[in-house]
């Protein structure tokens, strides 16, 4: 993983939206699944904007972890090592596996991982939904904000099973 990092968040132009959605609204809890660039950027960006809002990213991959963690080690708070449980191997569901209490009060979900190559359906293909979305819904019994870096299958199974209202949509050039 090399980083090419801007000069300022909003320069990441495909989280751009996001960045928008956190602007305007403020969310007190931002939760991001799979850790990189974007983390670094939503961060600054939560930082920068200094209304209190925090970060919470999850990340299954040790070797991302580790070098994240060592390219920015002041983010050893944010960034989280958590497993991968594989929900539906048929269907290729995948969740991280955390405590959902810890983020009763996230606000907008980004979800950008994880490298769905690694985790396998029954037939050997990659899995293709990450369902800690559905899971926070249900565990909050309210409505989140959310933010899917790519990962169609992802973005379709969510766009069919909650009000797209929610759905902070990527600009289609930087899918």
């Amino acid at each position: 993983m090399i980083y090419q990092l801007h000069t300022h968040y909003y320069d990441f132009l495909k989280y751009r939206k996001a960045f928008d959605f956190i602007k305007l609204n403020k969310p007190k809890l931002v939760v991001e699944y799979g850790t990189g660039e974007s983390t670094y950027y939503l961060y600054e960006c939560l930082q920068e904007l200094n209304y209190g809002g925090r970060l919470i990213a999850y990340e299954d991959s040790e070797e991302w972890y580790n070098e994240f963690s060592n390219v920015f080690p002041e983010y050893k708070e944010v960034v989280k090592l958590v497993d991968i449980k594989m929900e539906d191997k048929t269907l290729g569901y995948v969740s991280y596996n955390h405590n959902i209490e810890e983020i009763e009060d996230v606000e907008l979900v980004v979800l950008d991982g994880p490298d769905y190559r690694v985790h396998l359906t029954d037939t050997n293909c990659p899995s293709n939904v990450t369902t800690n979305i559905e899971k926070i819904i249900e565990h909050t019994n309210k409505p989140v904000h959310y933010f899917i870096d790519g990962r169609n299958g992802c973005v379709n199974y969510y766009n069919k099973l909650l009000d797209k209202k929610y759905h902070i949509v990527q600009p289609k050039e930087h899918i």
